[in-house]
């Protein structure tokens, strides 16, 4: 059977001292080209070690350390620098990712230790999501598209292809999408959208990440998007809307969440069970280490690969690990998905 390749979401805990709304600052800087030499230097540090705590996790496909919010990265840049008559178009000149600028420094660590390029995953938010905050609920085809063209610039950006470091994998993220009663868009004029924001990559998997999987059928019909996301692990229901007849129609294969990452419910979850309020004792890293093992991950991924078999592409956690309150916890939680999707691996 092919290999199932484990990735990551993208978000993670700053390093201690780093001060979440400076760096955030910092990165918006760098974007639109008004960062100072020091703050740059601030800021690649951050997500070079970021991005080294990933990679010595053995997560296959690592996101980029995605340090800023993910609506305002975004949507701040495409309305500070649109396109002349181009509405929400952005100048490709500054539809940067800086984190994806941050990172050469752990990828020319990792070359030189182990002879390979980092194999890098990029996410940009969706344009639907990008519209929904940016612009409204009251969805317009032609600028919905626009937004799609935008999300397209800042893929065409992040392509990397350096002995040392190589973009393999794009995702879109969508996480409304399916959940908001309050919006109303046409498939047709949502399928436009995300072939837009997905036509520069041709030679590539993209996927997309969802919370829900009420839009499967919109996204089987999306040519430019081949893995479909779902989080599985917190609610193993979510497969249930996934059908493997669509999946094999329309050639498409899912991106499994096999490890939790609600820290709020996992937390609440170790309470009920061994007694211990996580939070007051403040040992996190308990979790990953009696909940989210790589045995119990390994066996989500095994129960659902009996269902899905060669349809199952990628896998890793749920969602990011920002929220998470301590990297130790993180890391371990990001090996564990690692570990487990790897035994996994050997045992097929």
């Amino acid at each position: 059977m092919p290999e199932i390749i484990s990735d990551d979401i993208g978000s993670f805990p700053l390093p201690e001292g780093v001060e979440k709304e400076k760096i955030r600052r910092i990165a918006g800087a760098v974007a639109s080209k008004k960062a100072d030499k020091e703050d740059t230097d601030l800021f690649n540090k951050t997500v070079s070690e970021l991005m080294k705590k990933k990679i010595a996790s053995g997560i296959m496909r690592p996101n980029y350390p995605q340090i800023q919010d993910m609506v305002s990265s975004f949507d701040s840049l495409i309305k500070e620098f649109p396109e002349k008559e181009s509405p929400f178009i952005i100048q490709e000149g500054y539809a940067v990712i800086s984190e994806v600028l941050g990172i050469e420094e752990a990828a020319k660590e990792y070359y030189k230790d182990s002879g390979r390029p980092l194999m890098l995953r990029a996410c940009a938010t969706g344009p639907l999501e990008l519209y929904l905050k940016g612009i409204g609920a009251n969805v317009q085809a032609d600028l919905l598209k626009n937004v799609g063209k935008s999300v397209a610039r800042f893929f065409s950006n992040s392509m990397i292809n350096k002995p040392y470091l190589k973009t393999a994998l794009f995702s879109i993220d969508e996480p409304g999408l399916g959940l908001n009663p309050s919006m109303y868009v046409k498939d047709e004029d949502l399928i436009e959208a995300f072939e837009a924001a997905t036509k520069p990559l041709k030679r590539c998997d993209v996927e997309i990440h969802l919370h829900s999987s009420n839009a499967f059928d919109v996204i089987c019909q999306t040519t430019g998007i081949n893995v479909i996301g779902i989080e599985y692990a917190e609610n193993p229901k979510a497969l249930d809307w996934i059908g493997r007849s669509e999946l094999d129609s329309y050639d498409k294969s899912i991106r499994l969440g096999v490890s939790r990452t609600n820290i709020a419910a996992l937390a609440s979850g170790y309470h009920e069970r061994f007694g211990q309020d996580i939070w007051k004792t403040k040992e996190f890293s308990l979790i990953p280490e009696r909940m989210e093992t790589p045995r119990n991950i390994g066996k989500r991924l095994e129960k659902a690969y009996s269902d899905f078999n060669e349809r199952i592409r990628y896998a890793g956690p749920d969602c990011g690990l920002g929220s998470w309150p301590s990297q130790g916890s993180a890391e371990l939680l990001l090996k564990n998905t690692a570990d487990g999707i790897n035994l996994f691996n050997q045992s097929h």
